[in-house]
């Protein structure tokens, strides 16, 4: 099977680009998604997130994003720390759920394929880029948050010039 690697940073249009791969009956694969629901139903990531962050991370059995979000995106170590927890369980996720499909290809979304280095796990990448204000004025409408939390979110990634000569394809979603 060929797996296509969505991405591009906050606020970049990711999930409409991959709602479209999705109508045209495409298998897809959406990390970020998955990753937030396995946060709040695998236990052993549970106790690994407490372990690290507090146990008042959770809130009645719900991770308190917004206030997981004040800690990582303000702190890189913090953030890789996250990563290193979550990504693994997210990657055997996604082999179990392919375990299931006979399609020649998948996509899979991932925000931070650069960032983690796990480029090479990909025989094609395709990279969705926008205008910074519009990202900014995307992920304030989405998470809630201010201006200030939505620059330090897209601070914490690569810079889309820096990820393009390894990208296949480009989908400016302007």
């Amino acid at each position: 099977m060929i797996i296509v690697g969505l991405t591009g940073g906050i606020g970049s249009g990711k999930s409409t680009v991959i709602n479209h791969f999705k109508e045209l009956g495409v298998s897809c694969y959406q990390a970020d998604k998955e990753a937030k629901e396995l946060m709040d139903s695998n236990h052993n990531l549970i106790n690994k997130i407490q372990n690290s962050f507090g146990v008042d991370i959770y809130v009645n059995s719900k991770l308190d994003r917004k206030k997981l979000a004040s800690i990582v995106f303000k702190d890189k170590q913090k953030l890789n720390l996250l990563n290193s927890i979550v990504h693994p369980v997210v990657n055997e996720h996604f082999v179990n759920y392919c375990k299931g499909l006979n399609d020649k290809y998948i996509i899979k979304e991932v925000a931070i394929i650069f960032e983690t280095g796990t480029q090479d796990k990909y025989d094609k990448i395709i990279l969705v880029r926008a205008p910074k204000e519009d990202r900014i004025n995307r992920i304030i409408r989405r998470d809630g948050c201010n201006r200030q939390d939505a620059v330090d979110r897209i601070n914490n990634q690569k810079d889309d010039e820096d990820k393009i000569e390894e990208s296949d394809f480009i989908i400016d979603n302007i």
